[in-house]
């Protein structure tokens, strides 16, 4: 090999390490690159697990006071008997849902206001008063013994039986009339 030849082989041979020593230092930078932003992706994770962290030693002893507070509540509705209560009440639900037709329901709605009027008129203290005495007299059929002729001529002279009476004469005239205050047609 002549000397220019290894002078050539020389200068190709530095001029390969530059090239390569460049190639490893742009290598490296986008190595460097890669590992700032993983430091920052890090840096950022640990951030978030902080806040994370903090948040957590505020929430859990909120969420466990709470807790307590259900608890305490449910096992006092459990003791008054309103969660048995509220089961049963669930259950009287379905069984009104599953008797009723959809045509039932809306003539229920259609009619409401006059059911609820009277169901206000029939809870008035004196209706209840009235309702709860006859239910009371019911109750006791052994009591009650037939009455002959002259027995009730005898009980027409008591005040209470006459003031029953008129109460009952009162119901009658009121199922007879019809809904404008005039007579119902006569029944043959």
């Amino acid at each position: 090999m002549s000397k220019t030849q290894s002078t050539h082989e020389s200068e190709r041979l530095v001029a390969a390490n530059d090239a390569a020593a460049l190639n490893d230092a742009a290598a490296l930078q986008a190595i460097d690159a890669k590992l700032d932003r993983m430091a920052r992706v890090v840096d950022d994770l640990d951030r978030r697990m902080q806040t994370l962290d903090d948040l957590m030693e505020d929430v859990i002893p909120t969420a466990h006071g709470a807790m307590g507070i259900l608890q305490r509540r449910m096992a006092e509705l459990e003791e008054a008997g309103i969660i048995a209560f509220a089961n049963e009440a669930v259950q009287v639900g379905k069984t009104v849902a599953t008797s009723f037709s959809p045509e039932d329901v809306q003539l229920l709605g259609a009619n409401v206001v006059g059911i609820l009027e009277t169901v206000r008129s029939l809870t008035q203290k004196e209706v209840l008063h009235v309702a709860d005495r006859a239910a009371g007299a019911l109750s006791k059929p052994a009591e009650i013994k037939p009455a002959g002729t002259l027995r009730l001529i005898k009980e027409l002279r008591d005040p209470e039986v006459r003031r029953g009476m008129t109460m009952l004469l009162g119901v009658l005239r009121e199922m007879g009339e019809n809904g404008d205050g005039s007579a119902a047609a006569e029944i043959e």
